[in-house]
């Protein structure tokens, strides 16, 4: 009896949002009767919406929620898994926002979701994906017309309720968009999981959760939610995903102002923060905001570790999804491709890192076009990692809490932590089950001063789910050292800048207390560099280039690692096209008067050399390539 009136809730919302949205269009002529059906082609004809407001919808903010669903909280304490946790599936929409390959990498692994508007679209659909090697055993359909493709922003938020049971929140979508709104009904009703429908308005792209209590946004969520204090939408959030509320101002002066257009957790202690050129709007801003984060203590009970990736304008790289042991990260045929890839792989090692191009925009791109499904079975681990310590004389005390919401039983045996020292071969100790439910410990053997040791903690139940902590496990273990040798530290800039005219002479810049020789190492040095004497040089090549290397620095029992960028630059070349000419004065006055783009790098419009870009620049450029003046920077 449930079920059906769930069905009929979900049938007669979809039919006033559908209604909604016909009056809204006014499909019908004065006059004129047309049937529902005849409405329904109609709005299937109309191209999807963009993830931004309309002009149009701006005169409808009144219809914002209408046929949302309010429902009493699950029972607490809620928890909101994080997107780096175990997930069997993805949400999409069809027509389609997101190129086939990257369906087809997907459905490799999890279970794709496209929601198609009726049985045409779908074997559309059906016949895209064939013939792009889409894995059709793990592609399936839900039946739901929609407005527009940003299934994250109007898609089900997941979470697991106080007794472990799965279920969904359903929040207000921030747009009028009444069939959009409905879809978390409707995935609840087809999947039997249960919908916390919650008074308040907001969008998944404004939202980011760390599975541990935490949730981040931008104060978008304040202005959108005007009839509640700020301490009550703070207490919606607690009540139905029970998390602690962290909402940030604003970092863009306009835009859509969701969080994952600059920000995004990696893991619970580690957030990657868009980093622009200084000459962006929101530079100063955006280096604050990672500075105060930076400051902040995580769920792990330690400040956030900040990885910043350089994003030139209409790059959204931050813009990214983690699906299990792979992160989709969107490209943009740019040359600072190659150094967002590389931000990724270094900040999360084991990972699949997979760049694919698409309809990308500088505020949206993959996040906000796919949903992850997050495993209702799934086996989770908690554990908060061991610090750094002094003691050697007593064993060091894992604590770990796992959870198996399959019901299949863990395997005892299963249940161990992995640990090494230093560059040995892991090692096992058992975990042992405490007398507090799902609650288990492990010691790791005491060690002598100046040991590193590597851990992560692995489990295993009967439904053949295994899962590690951290979630990639070996290559990403968690690390803690015995006091007794401060590591190295490179202190040197993470970036070169060199015209074509110049010789590249690098060695990193070493703090190190306790020790004076190093062991130094270069991987990927670019093919027109050699490493002599522990000393990086190189002819820089006649073109303009975004290279890179990684530098080590190892004492007897540390080493510290750091990935350096060159930017090497024809001086003149403002525009970067590897041509100097009436392009790049153009380019230079766009910057100076009409908040164009500035030149990458700066050092390329300063074509006289007195370390400022101005009009100066402007004229000796001019005066260079129509008067006879000397070349860029040879004053």
């Amino acid at each position: 009896m449930k079920r059906i009136t769930v069905k009929v809730l979900i049938f007669l919302g979809l039919v006033l949002a559908l209604a909604v949205w016909v009056k809204a269009h006014n499909l019908s002529p004065e006059g004129q009767k047309v049937d529902l059906q005849t409405k329904i082609e109609a709005y299937l004809k109309i191209k999807s919406l963009p993830i931004e407001l309309t002009p149009e919808e701006m005169t409808r903010l009144d219809e914002i929620g209408i046929t949302h669903q309010k429902t009493a909280p699950p029972t607490g304490p809620a928890r909101n898994p994080a997107e780096w946790e175990t997930m069997t599936g993805a949400i999409i929409r069809w027509p389609l926002g997101i190129p086939v390959s990257l369906i087809a990498e997907m459905s490799e692994d999890i279970e794709v979701y496209t929601i198609v508007a009726n049985s045409s679209q779908q074997a559309s659909a059906i016949s895209t994906y064939q013939s792009g090697g889409v894995n059709m055993a793990n592609a399936f359909f839900i039946i739901a017309p929609t407005n527009s493709i940003w299934t994250r922003d109007y898609g089900p938020w997941f979470i697991f309720d106080g007794a472990g049971d799965y279920g969904i929140v359903d929040h207000i979508y921030n747009r009028p968009r009444p069939l959009d709104d409905q879809i978390p009904w409707i995935i609840g009703g087809e999947w039997g999981v249960p919908v916390y429908g919650m008074d308040l308005t907001h969008t998944g792209g404004n939202h980011m959760s760390d599975g541990l209590g935490l949730s981040m946004s931008t104060r978008l969520v304040y202005y959108e939610n005007p009839d509640k204090t700020e301490s009550e939408v703070d207490s919606i959030m607690r009540d139905y995903l029970g998390n602690d509320y962290t909402v940030l101002d604003y970092i863009e002066s306009g835009g859509i102002h969701h969080i994952d257009c600059w920000a995004k957790f990696l893991d619970p202690t580690t957030i990657l923060i868009k980093e622009v050129s200084s000459g962006h709007p929101s530079y100063e801003l955006l280096n604050q905001r990672a500075d105060s984060l930076a400051n902040q203590i995580s769920a792990w009970g330690r400040p956030y570790t900040i990885v910043r990736v350089y994003c030139p304008y209409g790059t959204a790289y931050t813009n990214s999804i983690i699906l299990n042991n792979k992160v989709f990260v969107p490209i943009f045929n740019d040359p600072w491709d190659t150094v967002a890839i590389r931000v990724y792989q270094e900040a999360m090692p084991g990972y699949e890192v997979l760049g694919f191009y698409g309809s990308w925009y500088d505020n949206d791109a993959i996040h906000c076009r796919i949903m992850g499904v997050t495993d209702r079975y799934m086996l989770f681990v908690d554990h908060i990692p061991l610090f750094d310590t002094e003691v050697y004389d007593q064993d060091y005390l894992v604590s770990v809490k796992i959870e198996d919401h399959s019901g299949a039983g863990l395997i005892p045996e299963s249940l161990l932590i992995y640990y090494k020292i230093d560059s040995s071969p892991f090692d096992t100790v058992h975990l042992q089950s405490t007398s507090k439910a799902d609650s288990f410990y492990a010691y790791i053997p005491a060690q002598p001063p100046g040991t590193e040791i590597s851990y992560y903690v692995k489990a295993a139940d009967n439904s053949k789910r295994v899962v590690t902590h951290p979630p990639i496990g070996a290559p990403d273990a968690h690390v803690f050292h015995i006091a007794g040798n401060a590591p190295p530290q490179i202190v040197s800039a993470d970036s070169i800048v060199c015209a074509t005219y110049e010789t590249l002479s690098y060695y990193p810049e070493i703090y190190d207390p306790d020790d004076s020789i190093h062991q130094i190492t270069y991987l990927d040095i670019p093919s027109w560099c050699v490493v002599q004497n522990d000393t990086l040089w190189g002819e820089v090549p006649d073109t303009a280039l975004v290279d890179s290397f990684t530098v080590t620095v190892e004492d007897p029992f540390h080493a510290d690692t750091q990935t350096v960028i060159v930017y090497t630059y024809i001086c003149g070349d403002a525009n970067r096209d590897q041509l100097i000419d009436l392009g790049d004065v153009l380019y230079l006055v766009s910057y100076l008067y009409k908040e164009g783009p500035v030149p990458l790098p700066t050092e390329a419009g300063d074509c006289n050399r007195d370390e400022n870009v101005d009009l100066g620049d402007v004229l000796y450029l001019i005066s260079y390539l129509y008067k006879g003046g000397p070349p860029p920077c040879e004053m």
